[in-house]
């Protein structure tokens, strides 16, 4: 009877040793905590011509009542330019109404002692580019003042980085 004695609390450990080893068995691996992966910003796509800072200028020239039409200006504000053609000096004003989309435009500048300005049009090439040889506006200019229409012409119009 001693050796059952003996043998009794052996036979315990030995029972509650395999009952651990089993719940351990059963137990989810520890979950490791992994690093949230810092969000990187896409690379910048191309610049489209609608955002392009610059000025825009005309394949032809014109003059209405002693102002030649230099350019346009989209970003960073929308404005147009004409040239007294007596000395030369620039004269920019700005747009009241600037509606500027990826495909078109629209622009309404009150010019002083000229009238309104209109310029309608659209974007040639959606993806601005620095070739200054090649036309990326086509639109329709037009000046009217006291309801009546003093210029009104299609041309196209080569864009020049601002600086």
């Amino acid at each position: 009877m001693s050796h059952i004695r003996l043998l009794l609390p052996i036979a315990l450990v030995l029972v509650l040793a395999f009952l651990l080893v089993l719940r351990v068995a059963d137990r989810p691996p520890a979950l490791v905590q992994e690093q949230p992966t810092p969000i990187v910003a896409p690379p910048p796509g191309p610049d489209l011509q609608a955002n392009a800072e610059g000025y825009y200028l005309p394949g032809d020239k014109f003059t209405v009542n002693g102002f030649l039409f230099a350019d346009f200006s989209l970003r960073p504000d929308a404005w147009v330019t004409f040239a007294r053609t007596r000395d030369s000096i620039e004269h920019p004003s700005p747009c009241t109404e600037a509606t500027i989309n990826p495909d078109t435009l629209h622009l309404r500048c009150t010019y002083p002692r000229l009238g309104v300005v209109t310029i309608d049009g659209n974007f040639l090439t959606r993806i601005a580019t620095l070739r200054s040889d090649r036309p990326v506006v086509s639109a329709v200019v037009t000046v009217t003042a006291g309801g009546h229409t003093l210029h009104r012409g299609r041309d196209s119009f080569i864009w020049v980085r601002g600086e």
